[in-house]
């Protein structure tokens, strides 16, 4: 053994052969075996076990008087097969810092003494509830398991009495794995839950998406859930009445939907941050002028929909007011260019270029019978804008307004040259000057 570098420390009372027979069914036997004869019964703790996998059939199949298994600290990641029947004794099994993350559905239904199970700080992902379906289990550990928090682990929210979730004693230590590293598992899984029985009530799909912990203790309550609903291609008339609590992401993409007034005055968008309206009917966004959800909102999606003009006043002043704006899309609209809209809404679209992320789609209705069509509005002059291509530019008024000013200008100019040119070589002064006394 020593050549092998090994390490066996054995204190046994058990009849040899028991020994013998683990030992030839290991290959490489670099871990730490002890039995040890306690209290009447009997305790095998297994250290550094060397396989990725531990056959309890094979294995343990001659310690029919064990009452105690220890696996611990080794790189151990499936257990192949069920206990087996022979262990009539066995009341307490541990493994533990292993890197174990798979069980078969049936590993403890053979044991009739069993009374408590500790797998903590394992690899478990998630583990069926069938795993514990064993009457006489009194006592169930899971703290450490990088677990996946989803509807599948619904049943430890089940707290009726004899139920498996009543009988995992470390209940408030579970904590969930990517993506909601390091959250309490119990209230993250109530959220979801509450969220798919929520969903129903629409046509749509629900996501829990992130969740913040409020300062102190995390129960579901001081967590702060960030839910995303997709109800695009719906064929939806209207925007929906009724959505899942804390709906911050709301997708409503080519649907038939002309109306936002519900965002200013349905309960239900208070907590909606990003909109995708998209591809829709919309024709004005008017009914939101004033409203609270555009000063708070984050991202407002209103590309391809039937928008000419918009209130570029109070858009402005919610662009100025709101924080939180980091996205807005206004693209693939038949916008109007005008002489009364367009001037204002090139200076907000001027204004607010990290907000406005599409302006290269931000173009002038196509008109057959408009030299500004399908033209990007922020490159447009004022005189593109506000002259009409059938009119004869120099008749305009304000162009004649301008010859008529700069004529008188240089009229004013040529007096004033020619007075101190006069005052130098006569010395009169201009007759204006000398009839003023």
């Amino acid at each position: 053994m020593a050549s092998r570098k090994t390490t066996i420390f054995v204190i046994i009372r058990t009849p040899t052969f028991t020994l013998n027979a683990i030992l030839r069914k290991v290959d490489d036997v670099s871990f730490v075996l002890t039995a040890l004869k306690m209290n009447g019964g009997q305790v095998l703790i297994l250290c550094e076990w060397p396989k990725a996998t531990f056959d309890p059939q094979e294995i343990l199949r001659e310690f029919t008087f064990l009452r105690k298994l220890i696996i611990a600290n080794s790189n151990l990641t499936r257990l192949s097969t069920a206990f087996p029947r022979e262990m009539q004794f066995l009341e307490k099994i541990n493994v533990t810092g292993t890197k174990l993350r798979l069980l078969p559905n049936d590993a403890f239904t053979n044991l009739r003494t069993l009374r408590c199970l500790d797998l903590r700080n394992n690899a478990f992902e998630e583990i069926s509830i069938t795993v514990f379906d064993v009457s006489t289990l009194k006592d169930i550990y899971l703290a450490g398991n990088p677990l996946r928090c989803t509807e599948d682990v619904a049943w430890i929210l089940d707290s009726s009495e004899g139920s498996a979730a009543s009988r995992v004693v470390d209940k408030d230590k579970l904590l969930c794995a990517t993506p909601y590293d390091g959250r309490p598992l119990v209230p993250i899984v109530e959220i979801i839950v509450t969220l798919k029985e929520e969903c129903k009530e629409t046509v749509c799909a629900c996501e829990l998406i992130y969740v913040v912990a409020r300062a102190g203790k995390l129960t579901q309550r001081q967590l702060i859930a960030f839910t995303s609903v997709n109800c695009s291609y719906r064929g939806l008339m209207e925007m929906p009445e009724f959505l899942p609590a804390d709906t911050t992401t709301l997708h409503l993409s080519g649907n038939k939907i002309k109306d936002l007034t519900p965002l200013a005055t349905n309960p239900a968008y208070k907590s909606v941050l990003d909109l995708y309206i998209d591809d829709n009917l919309i024709e004005s966004i008017a009914r939101l002028e004033g409203s609270d959800w555009l000063d708070r909102f984050r991202l407002l999606n209103l590309r391809g929909n039937k928008l000419t003009d918009l209130p570029t006043y109070a858009l402005e002043n919610a662009l100025l007011h709101n924080s939180n704006a980091a996205n807005l899309y206004l693209g693939n609209n038949s916008w109007t260019c005008d002489c009364h809209f367009t001037p204002s809404f090139q200076d907000l679209l001027i204004r607010h270029p990290n907000i406005i992320k599409d302006i290269n789609d931000i173009r002038c209705a196509f008109t057959s019978d408009s030299d500004n069509s399908n033209k990007q509005i922020r490159d447009l002059t004022r005189t593109e804008i506000c002259i009409s291509s059938n009119e004869d530019s120099w008749l305009h008024p304000l162009d004649i307004l301008n010859i008529i000013l700069a004529s008188l200008i240089f009229l004013v100019l040529g007096k004033l040259l020619y007075d101190y040119w006069s005052f130098k070589k006569t010395g009169k002064l201009p007759w204006i000057v000398a009839k003023i006394p």
